[in-house]
């Protein structure tokens, strides 16, 4: 899901706004399209001239959203999706229409013959034999469309958007030696020695009375906040801790099918009155897939988090029982109560001076931990290594096996690619006196030994690297374009979005 959601952020305007996997254009003698290119009264997106209405904005959701069932197969939710889908389809117009006034301001233009050429050779409208068969297209425009002319719109549209999208993807330039400095780069290696300092590892300190007093007086926003972030310690509903095992069976299965599936499920309940571990028959048996390997673990949940038939049989167990087999839409569940937490409610006004103690010591565990950090830092720039310098202060210095750029994650440390970065510029031997913060810690680096790739090896990657970073800096410069066009006409109040329009 991730990745599909990242992809959307991506530059796909060059494949989506033709719709690919459709029929491609129309033509025909069809002279032009209004500028005015709604085809209904109620538009979703407006942008300078363009209005694209219920019709036309359904039409690209439902591209995107038969691309990433494809991509998800039967993990594919359409109401967890349903804002993404149509965010990601307003915002497909609208950049498609940014694309094709630019292109008008230019000067470019998209001619019938252009058109024409395209829909000739374009397969979905052939017959058996490979001929152009003319009432295929006359009925796929009017079924789809509602006219050959609101095709006719849409494919000049998007040509038009296609033509300047050409236009800024064919300005920007990698040489080689970018390539291939940027590969080497890639395929160095370096080993480090590190110190990371946790704040939260070590005694907690006493904080006095008076300041706990002071802080609830004078930080009552900064406590407030903190409140609101960890609701979860304060309030929270009655919760359950349960595993379960599931044996799945088709909601309209026949009743046979039904009864052998609710069998495996008694029998499982048996072995498990016969002393073998829930977990263990659950590792074996469940065919939940999202807890079988964690013994049928589900974790603590409240109420309305899980199907009715679950939730009820679940809250009615005590700790340790095991329930009789319980039937939902996906079969038939063993549930396991293991704990159970009754609802908590602690107003704000119980627990300030608690929230206090807690971002007093907080404040004073990092401020102990930064003083360490910054004494190891002062020996490094009076001369000393990193491991002497640690070693004075008895703080363990951890070392890495070879580690490259990437992320910037480095194993014991956490994920700070300006540490690495340095670990890269360092001699093997030396130390950096900067103190790193890596999430609510500190760190600091010597370089041990860094390793050079071999020369072939560069040779070998120089070309992938430099078709990639190219199309890197496409996205980058049409990202960019689109965000300040996009920004201008919102301001003149030339661009207009009304989701509502389709939610009704």
């Amino acid at each position: 899901m991730l990745r599909i959601l990242r992809s959307g952020q991506r530059w796909l305007t060059a494949i989506l706004v033709l719709g690919i996997g459709t029929v491609f254009v129309v033509f025909l003698g069809l002279q032009g399209g209004p500028s005015n290119y709604s085809t209904s009264g109620s538009n979703v997106v407006k942008v300078g001239p363009f209005e694209f209405g219920v019709p036309e904005f359904e039409r690209v959701r439902e591209r995107r959203e038969a691309a990433i069932q494809e991509e998800l197969g039967d993990q594919y939710d359409a109401r967890a999706m349903r804002d993404t889908l149509d965010n990601l389809a307003a915002r497909e117009l609208v950049e498609t229409a940014l694309l094709a006034l630019a292109a008008d301001d230019l000067g470019i233009h998209v001619s019938t013959r252009e058109i024409e050429r395209l829909v000739l050779a374009d397969p979905g409208f052939r017959d058996e034999q490979g001929k152009f068969d003319r009432k295929r297209f006359e009925e796929y425009a009017q079924y789809v469309y509602g006219s050959q002319r609101a095709f006719m719109s849409e494919r000049r549209l998007a040509l038009l958007s296609l033509k300047m999208l050409g236009l800024l993807q064919s300005q920007p330039e990698v040489s080689e030696g970018e390539a291939r400095e940027a590969t080497r780069r890639g395929l160095e290696e370096v080993k480090i020695a590190f110190v990371a300092i946790d704040p939260s590892v070590g005694p907690a300190p006493e904080i006095p009375p008076d300041a706990i007093a002071k802080a609830v007086s004078s930080r009552g926003e900064e406590i407030a906040k903190l409140y609101q972030e960890k609701g979860d310690l304060y309030n929270r509903p009655e919760r359950v801790h349960a595993r379960h095992i599931l044996r799945t069976v088709a909601p309209d299965a026949p009743a046979a099918e039904v009864e052998r599936v609710r069998g495996e499920t008694l029998a499982a309940k048996k072995r498990i009155e016969g002393g073998e571990p829930f977990e263990t028959v659950a590792a074996e048996l469940s065919q939940d897939p999202g807890s079988q390997e964690r013994g049928g673990d589900l974790g603590f949940f409240a109420r309305g988090q899980m199907v009715k038939e679950f939730e009820d049989a679940a809250f009615a167990l005590t700790a340790g029982q095991v329930s009789d087999p319980v039937k939902t839409d996906f079969g038939f569940h063993l549930i396991q109560l293991v704990e159970r937490q009754e609802a908590l409610i602690k107003p704000l006004e119980s627990v300030r001076e608690e929230i206090a103690t807690d971002l007093l010591r907080g404040e004073a565990l990092r401020a102990s931990a930064r003083e360490r950090a910054e004494k190891i830092a002062a020996a490094v720039r009076e001369g000393r290594t990193l491991e002497d310098a640690a070693l004075e202060q008895a703080i363990p210095v951890g070392r890495s096996g070879w580690l490259s750029r990437g992320n910037g994650f480095v194993p014991g440390v956490g994920t700070s690619p300006e540490l690495l970065a340095t670990a890269f510029v360092l001699e093997p031997g030396k130390s950096s006196p900067r103190v790193f913060e890596v999430g609510n810690g500190f760190a600091l680096v010597q370089a041990v030994e860094r390793k050079e790739p071999e020369p072939a090896a560069v040779d070998a990657l120089v070309a992938k690297k430099r078709e990639d970073m190219l199309e890197a800096k496409r996205n980058e410069r049409i990202g960019a374009w689109i965000e300040t066009r996009r920004d201008e006409l919102v301001k003149s109040g030339e661009l207009v979005m009304n989701l509502e329009a389709i939610r009704g």
